[in-house]
């Protein structure tokens, strides 16, 4: 892997668990880290459904490996937030290779 390609400044959030005013707990992202990767846009289609047209896309990000990084985080590139849904640790803990789907809530995330 050549760091080179590592030209895309994407933010990484961890989900956090916190309780409101009432005492409920409630799940939360918060920042994690930045980092440089590599972004591949992998597939894209569109589901029709009762509810209309749902566009989705697949997309790998390539990072430097950091074991802080897991299903519970998701990747904000470029205002669109990200859903982790598998990630594969190249050579020896030396890169991370995250496949991701577009985030589906309609608040983008929030």
């Amino acid at each position: 892997m050549y760091t080179s390609t590592l030209n895309k400044h994407i933010t990484i959030e961890k989900e956090t668990t916190s309780k409101n005013a009432l005492g409920t707990p409630t799940e939360e992202y918060a920042f994690l880290k930045e980092a440089y990767a590599g972004v591949w846009l992998k597939s894209g289609s569109t589901d029709y459904s009762g509810e209309g047209a749902i566009p989705y896309s697949y997309v790998e990000f390539i990072i430097r490996y950091d074991d802080r990084v897991n299903y519970k985080c998701r990747i904000e590139y470029e205002n669109q937030y990200y859903k982790i849904n598998h990630i594969y640790v190249v050579g020896r803990q030396d890169w991370m290779r995250i496949q991701a789907v577009v985030w589906e809530d309609a608040d983008n995330g929030r």
